[in-house]
């Protein structure tokens, strides 16, 4: 058997199992790393910081602590700090364990329930899940609770039995690859975790060879399989299933369905197809919106507002960096937008809408006039035009389009990183681009 596969099933490869088996096969069964996201790098910064803090809060509140060791669980102590917990085949790491009572039947040995510091986004979940199942084999007792610190201090507690069934699943699947040494990688299966994946750029470059169904945004598993299982395996052979049929009158008051099918059409003839033409208002005076967030932190750190005015364009970046930040960026943009109340408020796709929601829920004021004025010009797209591309999304569409940015790899969260960069003293490496500041000059529309 090759060694490499012989490494023991760890957090970082279930959480990637969650994500796409791919990764985790080339995480556990290769000496493959890839090139880690700045992004992802930065996270892991900041919730080293949170992590240290947790401690030294541990050691003001807790008594007795001490760091976790091979007689950590009988040595009864409260509280287990930097726990690499060991069973078998199975290795996982807690920021601690916390005593919450004795294991049954052996009155002199303590039952500890697992806590690390992260998000509480699914991946988190399952490593927290993983962690309390080797734990469990450790103690001999499986722990019932865990527990998620944030980045903000919020301590949330999480049931860990439900998870337990899909732990279990996902070891299996790991254990017969490092059973098996003929075993392959899973097929490249391009998702929504590929721009923070550090195999990227190789499974792109595969799909794109196998020009893979995957490549298509809208391209759902439970699609795909249908697709498979009649024999349609490409973006080429795809395009061939789709047969323009006649439009009743009815039909054509219907919500617009997108349609996968015109989608490989439009991508292997290079042509726009278009099932009904978009519906705009246009103004002189134009507002274009764009708001930014981090969905496991419950924040949207950006508002991004583009005023067109008479043939030019004043550029705002109102920055939030923590939640209590929000309600200030809020009120600087509804005084803004107020001073043209009769333009429209262009956005791309449901975000905004839901952000803008959320903020008159919580801050104020009932802003009706901002809601009638919101344009999504997301639906004007979706079901209605098709582009030669492979996703709707805005960047896809301006590259095809024309435009352009002054970082290829520009994009939401990746704002985040060249802002932390800059604000901890990475002014040399990291280039200060519009994207990033306020500037007041204006410029023409269309630059």
């Amino acid at each position: 058997m090759d060694g490499t596969r012989r490494k023991p099933i760890s957090n970082e490869v279930v959480a990637a199992y969650s994500h796409c088996p791919r990764k985790a096969f080339l995480l556990h069964c290769t000496e493959e790393r890839g090139t880690p996201h700045e992004y992802l790098e930065m996270l892991e910064e900041c919730t080293n910081v949170s992590r240290s803090r947790y401690w030294a809060l541990l050691r003001e509140t807790s008594a007795p602590i001490r760091s976790y060791g091979d007689d950590a669980i009988s040595s009864r102590i409260n509280v287990l700090t930097e726990a690499n917990l060991r069973a078998g085949d199975l290795e996982a790491y807690c920021d601690a364990l916390t005593k919450v009572g004795t294991r049954r039947g052996r009155s002199n040995s303590a039952a500890y329930e697992p806590t690390i510091v992260a998000g509480v986004q699914r991946e988190h979940i399952l490593r927290l899940s993983f962690a309390g199942y080797v734990l469990g084999q450790v103690q001999g007792t499986t722990p019932a609770v865990g527990h998620l610190v944030t980045a903000g201090g919020e301590h949330r507690r999480i049931n860990l039995l439900p998870e337990y069934k899909t732990i279990k699943s996902i070891v299996a699947r790991i254990r017969d690859w490092s059973t098996d040494s003929s075993v392959q990688p899973p097929p490249v299966v391009l998702n929504k975790h590929c721009p923070y994946c550090p195999f990227k750029i190789a499974c792109t470059r595969l799909a794109e060879a196998a020009d893979d169904l995957s490549l298509l945004d809208r391209m759902t598993p439970k699609a795909m399989q249908r697709y498979h299982s009649r024999g349609i395996l490409t973006v080429a052979q795809l395009s061939y299933l789709f047969k323009p049929r006649r439009r009743r009158r009815r039909d054509r008051q219907r919500s617009h369905h997108f349609n996968l099918e015109i989608q490989a059409l439009a991508i292997r003839t290079g042509k726009i197809y278009i099932q009904a033409p978009p519906e705009i208002q246009k103004s002189d005076i134009a507002l274009f919106l764009d708001i930014e967030g981090v969905p496991d932190r419950q924040l949207s750190y950006l508002i991004g507002l583009l005023i067109c005015e008479h043939g030019t364009a004043t550029q705002y970046s109102l920055w939030a960096d923590t939640a209590e930040d929000e309600e200030s960026i809020w009120k600087k943009f509804v005084q803004k937008v107020s001073e043209y109340p009769n333009a429209p408020i262009y956005h791309y796709g449901s975000y905004e809408v839901r952000v803008i929601e959320s903020f008159i829920k919580r801050f104020g004021p009932d802003s009706a006039s901002i809601r009638k004025r919101l344009v999504n010009i997301n639906s004007q797209v979706y079901g209605r035009v098709y582009f030669p591309v492979h996703s709707n999304s805005l960047k896809v569409l301006g590259k095809f389009l024309g435009a352009s940015w002054t970082e290829p790899d520009a994009f939401g969260l990746q704002s985040i990183v060249w802002r932390h960069r800059w604000e901890t003293g990475g002014e040399a490496q990291y280039k200060k681009s519009s994207f990033l500041t306020m500037p007041k000059t204006a410029r023409p529309c269309g630059s």
